[in-house]
């Protein structure tokens, strides 16, 4: 156990992909770092599923999105099913135009394969976790926090942090400690999820969307063959506990013939949504699950949470070096004026998205079903969703990322751009800050002062 009177600039509660993504930036900045899990060790089950464009480009920062690549499974397409006896309408994700951006996909990719990387990443920056610890009592003192933390061998210490990250969750200790409340709304659907094991001849990389008058079924590819992730939605009483009980359901909805003969992880929970009323609250942040919980559809939760992480630690790090004290005040504000608006947009797109799959009214079902067709044979409307689900396009309070077109001379764009310190760029024919996070900064929004400062430290 490290000296419990040891100080670091960061606490980060939570080693899930937010906390670990956020470790890792801080360090990669030069902040000293102290990260806790509650958990004994990585959890086994798959969780989140989907990276996506944006998250890769952050996790490229981070200097693993190679590895994530590698272990991942990229979607090639997606059928939309309306029946189980119309034709599906197929979606190539891998020929849209996707444009400015490295990573033209999603990808498959198991949260304990995501927390695996990032904890080795983790480890060759020189962060280790301690695990089977806890966070009991924060007390901010204006300058620094005093975190009271409990290891589950019994011993009680204090650590003194200059910021705290709560990275833990949708049950978050850090968020009980501040008082801040996140109140949940009832979607008012039941969902239940299996990792099944198949003999299934489907093609290995495709997922598959089933508009049944049963219920919503999503068939998503996994990275080890023959494993696919099932999501249904489902009455709330329903007991799917065996391989047959989910093969019946399958080939009710979508009339195909899996083969189940093992399940892995299941759950099956009922669908709640919300957001944090604050972010920041003095010296502590929300991060990840711990500001916002949503619907799973779309993949967007673990993806925002990476995101949060990156658009908070390269502030810190300036405040730490002392390139923009006269902003202090601004800069950490700025955490939840960005990010909580994301997060809403987040939270309501992905409700709205959630209550159109689920519609129980057989009239407006069948409606859904022939718009469905209509709207996504279109090849424009097919590359706003690869785009859109992929995060590209995220924009807030006149901030948007910075594209990544290739150049003449075969790099591109964010190859050139110093991914520690704001840099300003002649862009469509005037200056722009892009900020670390490589993000086009508002006008005014970071002085020109701070950024040459900064460049040149």
């Amino acid at each position: 156990m490290p000296n419990a009177a040891s100080d670091t600039d960061l606490l980060i509660v939570g080693a899930g992909p937010t906390g670990l993504a956020a470790a890792c930036d801080a360090l990669r900045h030069g902040l000293t770092v102290r990260i806790v899990e509650r958990r004994a060790t990585r959890s086994e089950y798959s969780k989140a599923l989907v990276l996506h464009a944006r998250t890769l480009e952050v996790l490229e920062v981070l200097g693993c999105a190679n590895e994530l690549v590698a272990a991942g499974q990229r979607f090639s397409a997606l059928n939309v099913r309306t029946s189980t006896t119309a034709r599906p309408l197929r979606v190539d994700l891998l020929k849209r135009s996707w444009g400015d951006t490295r990573y033209p996909f999603w990808l498959s990719i198991p949260q304990y394969e995501v927390e695996r990387i990032l904890e080795a990443r983790l480890a060759a920056l020189g962060g280790v976790i301690e695990w089977s610890t806890e966070l009991t009592s924060l007390d901010d003192r204006g300058d620094h926090v005093v975190a009271k933390l409990e290891a589950s061998s019994g011993g009680v210490f204090e650590h003194s942090a200059r910021w705290v990250l709560g990275c833990d969750g949708g049950r978050s200790a850090t968020r009980d400690q501040l008082g801040v409340a996140l109140t949940r709304q009832d979607v008012g659907v039941t969902f239940a999820l299996a990792d099944v094991h198949t003999t299934s001849e489907l093609v290995e990389d495709e997922g598959h969307v089933v508009l049944s008058s049963e219920g919503v079924l999503l068939i998503v590819p996994m990275p080890e063959r023959g494993l696919w992730r099932l999501i249904a939605q489902v009455p709330q009483q329903a007991e799917l506990v065996s391989p047959a009980d989910w093969g019946a359901l399958v080939q009710r909805r979508a009339g195909i013939e899996l083969g189940i003969h093992r399940l892995g992880w299941t759950s099956k929970f009922d669908l709640t949504s919300g957001v944090a009323d604050r972010f920041r609250k003095g010296n502590v942040f929300l991060l990840g699950d711990a500001a916002h919980v949503h619907s799973p559809v779309g993949g967007q939760g673990l993806n925002t949470g990476v995101q949060d992480a990156h658009n908070l630690v390269w502030k810190l790090a300036l405040l730490k070096k002392g390139l923009a004290s006269e902003l202090s005040v601004a800069l950490l504000d700025s955490y939840e004026s960005e990010r909580q608006p994301i997060a809403r947009q987040m939270v309501r797109d992905t409700s709205i998205a959630t209550r159109v799959l689920t519609v129980t009214n057989p009239v407006v079902r069948w409606v859904r079903g022939r718009f469905a067709r209509l709207v996504l044979s279109r090849a424009r409307v097919q590359d706003q969703l690869a785009r859109g689900v992929g995060m590209l396009d995220l924009e807030t309070a006149g901030l948007r990322r910075l594209p990544n077109p290739i150049l003449p001379a075969g790099d591109r764009l964010h190859d050139r751009i110093d991914p520690r310190v704001p840099t300003l760029l002649r862009w469509q024919g005037r200056d722009v800050m892009v900020r670390p996070d490589r993000i086009l900064a508002r006008p005014g929004s970071l002085p020109t002062q701070l950024a040459i400062t900064a460049r040149g430290a």
